[in-house]
């Protein structure tokens, strides 16, 4: 079993929190999320967003350990916070 596979649930939170919330940061900044999507490694398990910005022609990439090899240690709601407000942070300093 993939770390994926077995962090379903929560990775399922997760994205339904980020894909619902982000968007509607993001539109403050005239931007738009294209893909949400998590991915494995030794590490643990990334989140990586896919952003368009306004007049940049090649999408803007956030990617960010989410989970640990250990496991979570937020909850899932807590994570897909930090995600987005990491996200947008970084929209600030850009």
């Amino acid at each position: 079993m993939t770390k994926i596979e077995q962090h379903r649930e929560y990775l399922d939170e997760v994205y339904s929190d980020v894909s619902n919330g982000l968007p509607e940061e993001l539109a403050e900044y005239g931007a738009t999320l294209r893909q949400f999507t998590f991915s494995e490694s030794e590490e643990g398990i990334w989140a990586e967003a896919v952003i368009d910005l306004p007049g940049k022609q090649d999408p803007w990439v956030r990617r960010r350990l989410i989970i640990p090899a250990e496991g979570p240690d937020k909850d899932a709601w807590f994570t897909a916070m930090l995600f987005s407000s990491g996200t947008t942070e970084d929209l600030d300093t850009r």
